[in-house]
């Protein structure tokens, strides 16, 4: 009797909607809203399951190998990383877009500006147009026009090497690599001919904000997010740039924060003088993109 050795028990098996609820509740613990989503979404991310699998294997077992990994995504997320890098992917406009930190994390918000593009480019009956993706970040906007506007020309700006290799990344994933250029450089300078459109979602945050941004939102590259003085010294630059960019006829169009549309309307009238200036709301109702038409 005294030399037998104690047997530990094996680990009790876990199911799938178990290990989502453990995940859940950590998460939930840690003021993290929105819990349950973010619990399949880093399980999804490690079994490799879409939507439906997930919600059809919810009674099997998962590994021991892989619930550490998932408590392990946990802590990451639960020490505020966006969830977007930590799975290395999010959805805009029906796509799956490669992020990393050298990249804004693409928004619904900005989806409008897509919309809005396609809206020009049906008003516009012209099937070839060119259009501008300036600050392309993810190449988010760029590709997701490229893909519903099959004969359009995009051409996509950045300031940054690591952001143009990922929008790279994207051109490639989705197809459509020959009909987006990538040009790197300040705003609209790299770009050696006008276009048709120009589409932007620049940094428009005032740099006193900065400091009291969520901790996800400021782990996003300052560069994307640093407006300046009252968050409109970039779009006060791309608006500058315009009209030497622009063809006749053609658009522009800028996400931006909803009280900054009076300062936005001058800036813009000041080097569009005759041009249309409208707003387009977004799902709250807010001014979200300013449309300067040349038509």
């Amino acid at each position: 009797m005294g030399g037998d050795e104690i047997q530990n028990d094996p680990p009790i098996p876990l199911t799938l909607r178990q290990v989502a609820l453990r995940i859940s509740e950590t998460l939930e613990g840690h003021s993290i809203s929105d819990s349950t989503l973010e619990a399949e979404v880093l399980l999804r991310h490690i079994l490799r399951y879409d939507r439906a699998r997930f919600y059809a294997c919810l009674g099997e077992t998962v590994s021991a190998q892989n619930i550490e990994c998932a408590l392990s995504l946990a802590e990451r997320r639960i020490s505020h990383e966006p969830l977007a890098y930590i799975t290395g992917q999010r959805e805009f406009y029906g796509l799956d877009f490669c992020v990393t930190p050298a990249v804004l994390i693409p928004r619904q918000e900005t989806e409008l500006l897509v919309d809005e593009a396609l809206r020009f480019a049906v008003e516009d009956s012209e099937a070839n147009i060119s259009v501008a993706d300036i600050g392309t970040g993810s190449g988010a906007i760029a590709v997701s026009v490229a893909v519903n506007l099959p004969s359009a020309q995009v051409y996509a700006t950045d300031c940054s090497t690591e952001a143009l290799e990922i929008a790279n990344l994207n051109r490639c994933k989705h197809g459509v690599a020959d009909r987006i250029t990538l040009l790197k450089g300040d705003l609209l300078a790299p770009l050696s001919l006008p276009v048709d459109l120009i589409v932007s979602n620049p940094p428009y945050i005032s740099s006193d904000l900065l400091p009291q941004l969520a901790p996800e939102v400021r782990s996003e590259p300052p560069l994307a997010l640093d407006g300046g003085n009252e968050g409109l010294e970039v779009i006060n630059r791309l608006l500058e740039q315009a009209p030497a960019k622009l063809n006749a006829g053609g658009s522009i169009l800028i996400e931006i924060s909803p009280e900054q549309t009076a300062a936005t309307t001058e800036m813009a009238r000041a080097q569009f003088p005759n041009a249309d200036i409208a707003y387009s709301a977004d799902l709250l109702g807010l001014p979200r993109c300013v449309i300067v038409s040349t038509k």
